[in-house]
Protein backbone atom coordinates (compact mmCIF):
# COMPACT_ATOMS: atom_id res chain seq x y z
CA UNK A 1 0.00 0.00 0.00
CA UNK A 2 2.89 2.55 0.57
CA UNK A 3 3.24 2.42 -3.17
CA UNK A 4 0.26 3.52 -3.83
CA UNK A 5 -0.02 6.38 -1.32
CA UNK A 6 3.50 7.33 0.10
CA UNK A 7 6.56 8.73 -2.48
CA UNK A 8 7.88 6.71 -5.52
CA UNK A 9 10.42 5.53 -5.68
CA UNK A 10 13.40 7.74 -7.38
CA UNK A 11 17.04 7.30 -7.66
CA UNK A 12 19.08 9.57 -5.71
CA UNK A 13 21.53 12.38 -6.09
CA UNK A 14 25.11 10.74 -6.24
CA UNK A 15 26.45 13.83 -3.64
CA UNK A 16 23.91 12.44 -1.35
CA UNK A 17 24.27 8.49 -1.97
CA UNK A 18 25.37 6.80 1.77
CA UNK A 19 29.32 6.83 1.75
CA UNK A 20 29.55 3.21 2.54
CA UNK A 21 32.92 1.78 3.32
CA UNK A 22 35.86 0.63 1.56
CA UNK A 23 36.23 -2.90 2.95
CA UNK A 24 33.65 -5.31 1.32
CA UNK A 25 30.95 -7.08 3.59
CA UNK A 26 32.09 -10.41 2.82
CA UNK A 27 35.70 -10.68 2.66
CA UNK A 28 36.10 -14.50 2.84
CA UNK A 29 33.31 -16.02 0.54
CA UNK A 30 32.60 -19.83 1.20
CA UNK A 31 32.18 -21.66 -2.16
CA UNK A 32 28.92 -21.94 -4.01
CA UNK A 33 26.46 -24.09 -1.30
CA UNK A 34 25.18 -25.81 -4.31
CA UNK A 35 27.75 -25.97 -6.97
CA UNK A 36 30.87 -26.10 -4.89
CA UNK A 37 32.56 -23.74 -7.20
CA UNK A 38 34.12 -20.12 -6.42
CA UNK A 39 31.66 -17.43 -5.98
CA UNK A 40 34.81 -15.03 -6.60
CA UNK A 41 37.38 -14.53 -9.64
CA UNK A 42 39.60 -14.67 -10.87
CA UNK A 43 37.62 -16.82 -13.26
CA UNK A 44 39.12 -19.57 -15.54
CA UNK A 45 40.06 -18.95 -19.16
CA UNK A 46 37.00 -19.79 -21.11
CA UNK A 47 34.81 -18.79 -18.43
CA UNK A 48 32.25 -15.31 -19.57
CA UNK A 49 30.22 -13.69 -16.60
CA UNK A 50 26.84 -11.85 -16.98
CA UNK A 51 24.86 -9.14 -13.99
CA UNK A 52 22.13 -9.58 -13.84
CA UNK A 53 18.64 -7.83 -12.22
CA UNK A 54 15.10 -8.94 -12.52
CA UNK A 55 14.00 -8.27 -9.03
CA UNK A 56 14.19 -9.84 -5.61
CA UNK A 57 17.95 -11.89 -6.31
CA UNK A 58 17.01 -14.74 -4.20
CA UNK A 59 14.63 -16.48 -6.36
CA UNK A 60 16.71 -15.55 -9.63
CA UNK A 61 20.16 -17.01 -8.24
CA UNK A 62 18.26 -20.54 -7.88
CA UNK A 63 17.01 -20.39 -11.21
CA UNK A 64 20.33 -19.72 -12.83
CA UNK A 65 22.33 -22.52 -10.85
CA UNK A 66 20.14 -24.89 -12.15
CA UNK A 67 20.83 -24.22 -15.69
CA UNK A 68 23.10 -26.23 -17.69
CA UNK A 69 26.46 -24.43 -18.59
CA UNK A 70 26.37 -21.70 -15.38
CA UNK A 71 29.02 -23.12 -13.29
CA UNK A 72 28.86 -20.25 -10.66
CA UNK A 73 26.98 -17.95 -9.58
CA UNK A 74 26.45 -15.28 -6.49
CA UNK A 75 24.45 -12.47 -5.35
CA UNK A 76 25.00 -8.25 -4.85
CA UNK A 77 24.62 -5.57 -5.39
CA UNK A 78 25.72 -2.85 -8.27
CA UNK A 79 24.89 -0.17 -10.82
CA UNK A 80 24.78 2.29 -8.19
CA UNK A 81 27.36 4.60 -6.36
CA UNK A 82 27.69 3.20 -2.76
CA UNK A 83 31.15 1.27 -2.61
CA UNK A 84 30.29 -2.31 -0.89
CA UNK A 85 26.86 -1.40 0.64
CA UNK A 86 25.14 -3.30 3.11
CA UNK A 87 21.53 -5.14 2.67
CA UNK A 88 20.26 -2.46 4.72
CA UNK A 89 22.10 0.20 3.15
CA UNK A 90 20.52 -0.65 -0.45
CA UNK A 91 17.01 -1.36 0.74
CA UNK A 92 17.02 2.06 2.54
CA UNK A 93 17.20 3.91 -1.36
CA UNK A 94 20.32 5.64 -0.62
CA UNK A 95 22.78 3.77 -2.90
CA UNK A 96 21.09 3.64 -6.31
CA UNK A 97 22.35 -0.26 -6.72
CA UNK A 98 20.50 -2.98 -8.21
CA UNK A 99 19.90 -6.12 -6.67
CA UNK A 100 22.19 -8.76 -8.87
CA UNK A 101 22.99 -12.00 -9.54
CA UNK A 102 26.26 -12.78 -11.17
CA UNK A 103 26.05 -15.25 -13.57
CA UNK A 104 29.48 -17.34 -14.33
CA UNK A 105 29.04 -19.73 -17.76
CA UNK A 106 30.42 -21.66 -20.38
CA UNK A 107 30.05 -19.88 -23.42
CA UNK A 108 30.36 -23.63 -24.86
CA UNK A 109 27.15 -24.72 -22.97
CA UNK A 110 25.06 -22.14 -22.89
CA UNK A 111 25.13 -18.60 -24.92
CA UNK A 112 24.69 -14.55 -23.42
CA UNK A 113 21.53 -15.01 -25.31
CA UNK A 114 19.78 -17.77 -23.36
CA UNK A 115 21.00 -16.36 -20.30
CA UNK A 116 19.25 -12.81 -21.06
CA UNK A 117 16.18 -14.58 -22.68
CA UNK A 118 15.41 -16.74 -19.43
CA UNK A 119 15.86 -13.14 -17.74
CA UNK A 120 13.25 -11.67 -19.48
CA UNK A 121 10.79 -14.44 -19.42
CA UNK A 122 11.46 -14.56 -15.38
CA UNK A 123 9.99 -10.65 -14.79
CA UNK A 124 8.01 -7.93 -15.92
CA UNK A 125 10.60 -5.47 -17.51
CA UNK A 126 7.99 -2.85 -17.38
CA UNK A 127 7.61 -1.95 -13.82
CA UNK A 128 10.19 0.63 -13.52
CA UNK A 129 11.49 0.73 -9.87
CA UNK A 130 9.33 -2.37 -8.75
CA UNK A 131 8.34 -6.09 -9.19
CA UNK A 132 5.02 -6.75 -8.33
CA UNK A 133 5.06 -5.75 -4.76
CA UNK A 134 8.56 -5.60 -3.99
CA UNK A 135 9.09 -1.79 -4.12
CA UNK A 136 12.55 0.04 -4.75
CA UNK A 137 15.30 1.16 -7.04
CA UNK A 138 16.92 -1.87 -6.46
CA UNK A 139 14.36 -3.90 -8.00
CA UNK A 140 14.51 -2.02 -11.33
CA UNK A 141 15.33 -4.48 -14.66
CA UNK A 142 19.22 -4.65 -15.61
CA UNK A 143 21.61 -6.57 -17.38
CA UNK A 144 25.41 -5.24 -16.85
CA UNK A 145 28.04 -6.60 -19.85
CA UNK A 146 31.86 -6.96 -19.29
CA UNK A 147 32.26 -5.70 -22.70
CA UNK A 148 30.80 -2.82 -24.60
CA UNK A 149 30.25 -5.38 -27.69
CA UNK A 150 27.87 -7.84 -25.10
CA UNK A 151 26.01 -5.13 -23.91
CA UNK A 152 25.03 -3.60 -27.49
CA UNK A 153 23.58 -7.11 -28.27
CA UNK A 154 21.39 -7.17 -25.10
CA UNK A 155 20.29 -3.94 -26.29
CA UNK A 156 19.33 -5.50 -29.27
CA UNK A 157 17.71 -8.32 -28.05
CA UNK A 158 15.57 -6.36 -25.16
CA UNK A 159 13.99 -3.82 -27.56
CA UNK A 160 13.13 -6.94 -29.87
CA UNK A 161 11.39 -8.37 -26.28
CA UNK A 162 9.92 -4.83 -25.33
CA UNK A 163 8.21 -4.84 -28.66
CA UNK A 164 6.79 -8.58 -28.24
CA UNK A 165 5.71 -6.44 -24.50
CA UNK A 166 3.67 -3.87 -26.36
CA UNK A 167 2.25 -6.22 -28.69
CA UNK A 168 1.02 -8.51 -25.78
CA UNK A 169 -0.38 -4.73 -24.17
CA UNK A 170 2.43 -3.89 -22.02
CA UNK A 171 4.16 -0.32 -21.03
CA UNK A 172 7.35 0.41 -22.61
CA UNK A 173 10.44 -1.78 -21.29
CA UNK A 174 12.34 -0.04 -19.04
CA UNK A 175 15.63 -2.21 -18.88
CA UNK A 176 18.84 -0.97 -18.08
CA UNK A 177 21.75 -2.16 -20.34
CA UNK A 178 25.06 -1.38 -20.08
CA UNK A 179 28.77 -2.04 -19.95
CA UNK A 180 31.26 -2.11 -16.69
CA UNK A 181 29.07 -1.43 -13.93
CA UNK A 182 30.78 -2.38 -10.36
CA UNK A 183 29.87 -5.54 -8.41
CA UNK A 184 29.73 -5.91 -4.59
CA UNK A 185 29.22 -9.02 -3.31
CA UNK A 186 26.20 -9.18 -0.41
CA UNK A 187 25.87 -10.54 3.13
CA UNK A 188 26.91 -14.56 3.29
CA UNK A 189 23.37 -15.30 4.28
CA UNK A 190 21.95 -13.64 1.13
CA UNK A 191 24.27 -16.06 -1.00
CA UNK A 192 22.28 -19.47 -2.10
CA UNK A 193 19.52 -18.02 -0.30
CA UNK A 194 17.02 -20.76 -1.30
CA UNK A 195 19.17 -23.35 -0.83
CA UNK A 196 19.74 -22.39 2.49
CA UNK A 197 16.31 -21.76 3.29
CA UNK A 198 14.38 -23.65 0.74
CA UNK A 199 10.61 -22.21 1.71
CA UNK A 200 11.88 -18.91 1.31
CA UNK A 201 10.53 -15.36 -0.18
CA UNK A 202 10.73 -16.62 -3.74
CA UNK A 203 8.21 -14.15 -6.37
CA UNK A 204 7.31 -14.94 -9.50
CA UNK A 205 6.81 -11.88 -11.70
CA UNK A 206 6.80 -13.29 -15.28
CA UNK A 207 4.41 -11.53 -17.87
CA UNK A 208 3.63 -14.89 -19.62
CA UNK A 209 4.78 -13.00 -22.83
CA UNK A 210 7.57 -15.65 -24.94
CA UNK A 211 10.92 -14.17 -25.50
CA UNK A 212 11.54 -15.11 -29.51
CA UNK A 213 14.67 -13.72 -29.72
Amino acid sequence: MAFFFGRSPELVDPDRALPGRTEPVLPNPRPHAVLGTPITGPWREGQKRLLIGIGCFWGAEKMYWTMDGVESTSVGYGGGVTPNPTYREVCSGQTNHVELVEVVYDPEKISLKELVRAALEAHDPTQGFRQGNDVGTQYRSAFYADSEDEAELIRGWVKEYGQSLIDAGYGPITTEVRAGADYYLAEDEHQQYLHKVPDGYCPHHSTGVACGI
